[in-house]
């Protein structure tokens, strides 16, 4: 049995398993190297919890978890799970026009109950109170637990079988917050994606630097110090920073000192500077491609763990895509992660999303599909569930112009347009044109992620192509043997309510922003948004040592471009890939 074979079958049981990964030690109270002893450091032993530890120098931390599932679930054998769920509510992950996306969460709702501690308590046996009589579940569960928050949570999809065995699909959660319980013994557990990491309030790059100058700083010295005293440990060796709106390199570093200095770099002026103005340590990227920036500013200043970026698939993306493009940029001061990597995906023309069910980060550049990579065609006739579907258009998505400014005029300066020395501008001047849509719907990108005019030209006419003509926005339902697509995939609709010139159904390109599950383990809600016409698919150049097109396979001459003579014909006399 596997989940894909009960999701097809007949008679299904669904389930619903919620996992909480909690932190736990790996110690043995009073066993060396653990030194806690009651009498000594404490009452009574602890509870192999952070929280309640009383020798943190030998904490060891493991991870202990917790299952939990709805009360009226035909509940497996031989694990410990408990039947306490109310209710599972998931808000999905929505990509928006401009690629980023609105973090998913979960909702638990769960009741507690009195619990005798056997299997979560380390050391029942040594207290000396009655465990069912005192407390509850939950209650205690929180008060040895004081460190909850972004502890990873799973919400389990799935099935199970006549073996009272689980077959599920898991979607991967942190934990934002836990609430109560309250009087009426209610509890809710609140998690959300990875992406909340990079919320600007919780991280900034570069990080808030706490060193100030220790003393009035004219326009020759190229030394300065730093305050408080020890500070200087926070700065590395060499780097850049920036007081008041000065940029300066500096060489060395020596305790609180930093020496060597460069002033007025990176198009900035030399100025004075007041005793206990801030020194600010800068963020410099040197020719980095945009996966390593994303992969930066996720794991080393928003904190995201790095199993969750696959940056070996991230660079694939970009090599095919954006080539050997790569970025120089330097970030002067603190700013939310979040709000960089907005900028860079709407720069690059990217998609960026957290993936729940494969527990990642997706990085997508918004391009036409391979011939390999072809998207499936869902269909009334044979998918959507009867008077499921909906359609209307989205004219705040329509774009008329790309107007992207490039190259500012210095690392310091503010991004407004006339802070930056050159511009890109795409237009469909057919669309504007009184006999079209006739208004001018302008999207304006500052972009210091991208110095090249010939590829800030591509994205544009990338952007333009997909979004000039008003998009529409499609919702449907299908049953669970069809719920095959995840947020990001491309998918091909045609539907009755889709017409073209003549009244029958047009096949419209689009990329699915949204999933559901609105009935358990059986019915999937989609929400997709047209993203291109169908015709034509996107080709490769062909790498060194590629056959002539006589000697190349079928797929090589799918994927990769080659040249007609001037009639349009191959050498074999077959018709030659049109370029659009």
């Amino acid at each position: 049995m596997s989940y894909d074979t009960l999701r097809v079958k007949v008679g299904r049981r669904p389930i619903t398993v919620v996992e909480l990964d909690l932190d736990s030690c790996a110690r043995t109270y009073g066993v060396a190297p653990c030194t806690a002893a009651i009498g000594v450091t404490g009452t009574q032993k602890c509870f192999n919890t952070y929280g309640t530890c009383q020798d943190t120098a030998n904490y060891s931390k493991t991870t202990k978890t917790y299952r939990f599932t709805s009360k009226s679930s035909f509940l497996p054998i031989g694990e410990t799970v408990y039947p306490c769920i109310d209710s599972v509510s998931l808000a999905p992950v929505q990509i928006d026009a401009k690629g980023f996306s609105v973090s998913a969460s979960v909702t638990v709702q769960l009741d507690d109950f009195p619990h005798h501690d056997r299997g979560v308590d380390p050391y029942p046996e040594t207290r000396s109170y009655n465990a069912v009589g005192q407390g509850t579940f939950f209650g205690k569960l929180r008060g040895r637990n004081a460190y909850l928050e972004n502890r990873v949570m799973r919400v389990m999809e799935g099935y199970v079988d006549d073996d009272r065995t689980i077959y599920s699909r898991t979607r991967t959660y942190f934990i934002d917050r836990m609430e109560g319980p309250d009087a009426n013994g209610n509890v809710r557990i609140i998690g959300k994606d990875a992406l909340r990491f990079a919320d600007s309030e919780k991280a900034k790059a570069p990080a808030v630097s706490k060193g100030s100058l220790i003393a009035d700083m004219n326009t020759t010295v190229d030394t300065l110090t730093l305050t408080p005293s020890g500070i200087g440990a926070d700065y590395p060796d060499t780097g850049t920073v920036r007081i008041d709106d000065e940029i300066i390199r500096y060489g060395g570093r020596t305790g609180d000192m930093l020496t060597g200095l460069t002033r007025g770099s990176d198009g900035s002026t030399v100025d004075t500077h007041d005793a206990a103005s801030v020194v600010q340590l800068c963020l410099r990227y040197t020719s980095a491609s945009i996966p390593l920036i994303l992969n930066d500013l996720l794991v080393n200043f928003a904190g995201l763990g790095a199993a969750y970026i696959p940056l070996t698939d991230w660079e694939e993306e970009n090599a095919t895509w954006l080539g050997s493009f790569t970025s120089t940029v330097l970030l002067t001061e603190p700013t939310g992660v979040k709000d960089l990597l907005q900028e860079i995906i709407a720069s690059t023309g990217c998609d960026l999303w957290w993936d729940d069910i494969d527990a990642e980060v997706k990085f997508k550049v918004r391009a036409r599909p391979l011939p390999s990579n072809l998207p499936p065609v869902l269909n009334e006739l044979e998918h959507f569930l009867a008077g499921s579907i909906t359609v209307k258009d989205l004219p705040k998505e329509r774009i008329s112009q790309v107007v992207m400014y490039l190259s500012p005029t210095g690392a310091a300066i503010q991004l407004k347009p006339e802070n930056f020395r050159s511009v890109s501008i795409q237009v469909d001047t057919t669309g504007e044109g009184v006999n079209a849509y006739g208004t001018s719907n302008a999207r304006t990108i500052l972009n210091r992620w991208v110095a090249s005019l010939q590829l800030a030209d591509e994205i544009g006419i990338r952007l333009l192509k997909r979004y000039k003509s008003t998009p529409r926005q499609v919702a449907f339902q299908i049953d669970a043997k069809d719920a095959t697509l995840k947020t990001g995939d491309l998918v091909d609709v045609s539907s009755r309510l889709i017409q073209g010139v003549d009244g029958a159904p047009y096949l419209i390109r689009c990329i699915v922003t949204e999933s559901r599950e609105v009935v358990a383990g059986s019915q999937y809600e989609y929400t997709v948004m047209q993203s291109d016409d169908t015709l034509g698919t996107a080709v490769l150049i062909a790498p060194d040592g590629t056959p002539d097109w006589t000697s190349a396979t079928a797929e090589q001459k799918a994927t990769y471009m080659y040249i007609s003579n001037d009639a349009g014909l191959m050498s074999d006399g077959a018709t030659g890939p049109l370029i659009t």
